[in-house]
């Protein structure tokens, strides 16, 4: 006979999903949350710890804008344009100096960026350094010297060497030495026999024209009432001519005015020759009696019309 079958424990439904079951694995502790390992979370006062030391390292690099930012706020206490500018400065100052003022750490680090920008405006002129002493020898008139090269281009520089120098050379070496001067020969007349110009020959002469330059001729002196004039031509619009000579008779205007003509100056050249031809032809034209100013007048227009023909 054949034996009968062991009975068979039967599986519930529930015990038929049960996966296969696996060895427990328990995680091996980890690394520990000490304060030294980078990986740590840091407690909330290691965290405020840290910030203060990194807050105090900040004010610490910023100390040096202290006296500079002082320097700038007294520099423009007093700008009444530049008041929003001050305030600020202020408020930078204030954390920067003031212990009691805490601030967050962004907003020092930005109180570092406006002190940058403003580096430039509280920077403080490095003085030059002193001049050293030369040593090299140095000449005793060597200031002298260099003061002259300094005003050499003056214009007054020859006027400023004789002033100052003149007196110190006329003490030294005396006065200058000059030769004995030739004293002019002049003809030795009486009270008496001094030359007049008539008052109406003044007259005349000194409402003249500009252009005539009039004097008394040096060679010319007479006793008999006769005046010797010697009469230039300064005409811009006209060339440079001889100067005419005239003898006024002492009843002048009853009598006319005399061209001493002396031909040998108007021989020079053509343009004179010219002139000199002109003059004697206007001479004839003249009434049998007229004045100096008529005379002038005609050897100013004996010129012109020599520049006419000449042109």
């Amino acid at each position: 006979f054949q034996p009968s079958p062991s009975p068979q424990p039967s599986q519930s439904p529930a015990s038929s999903r049960t996966p296969q079951s696996y060895p427990l694995q328990v995680p091996s502790p980890g690394p520990l949350n000490t304060p030294g390992n980078p990986s740590s979370v840091m407690s909330p006062a290691g965290a405020s710890q840290s910030e203060d030391q990194l807050y105090m390292d900040k004010l610490k690099q910023l100390s040096k804008y202290i006296e500079p930012l002082r320097r700038m706020i007294n520099k423009i206490d007093k700008n009444e344009d530049r008041k929003k500018d001050l305030s600020k400065m202020k408020s930078l100052l204030n954390i920067l100096t003031d212990p009691n003022t805490r601030c967050p750490l962004k907003t020092l680090q930005k109180c570092e960026i406006a002190l940058e920008k403003l580096k430039n405006d509280m920077a403080v002129p490095t003085p030059p350094p002193p001049p050293v002493p030369c040593t090299k020898k140095q000449y005793l008139c060597q200031p002298l010297l260099d003061a002259v090269l300094a005003n050499i281009r003056s214009p007054v520089f020859n006027h400023s060497l004789y002033r100052t120098f003149a007196p110190a050379m006329t003490a030294i070496h005396g006065p200058p030495i000059m030769g004995p001067s030739i004293p002019f020969r002049k003809r030795k007349l009486e009270e008496d026999e001094r030359q007049t110009i008539p008052n109406i020959l003044q007259g005349e002469v000194a409402r003249l024209n500009s252009k005539f330059l009039v004097n008394l001729d040096p060679s010319f002196c007479s006793n008999n009432g006769t005046v010797h004039l010697v009469c230039k031509l300064d005409d811009k619009n006209l060339p440079s001519v001889p100067p005419l000579q005239l003898s006024i008779p002492a009843d002048y205007p009853d009598q006319s005015p005399h061209w001493e003509d002396d031909g040998q100056q108007y021989e020079a050249n053509l343009f004179l020759q010219t002139v000199h031809k002109n003059m004697t032809s206007k001479l004839l034209q003249l009434p049998d009696k007229h004045s100096v100013t008529a005379l002038l007048n005609t050897w100013a227009q004996s010129v012109r019309q020599a520049c006419l023909s000449a042109a």
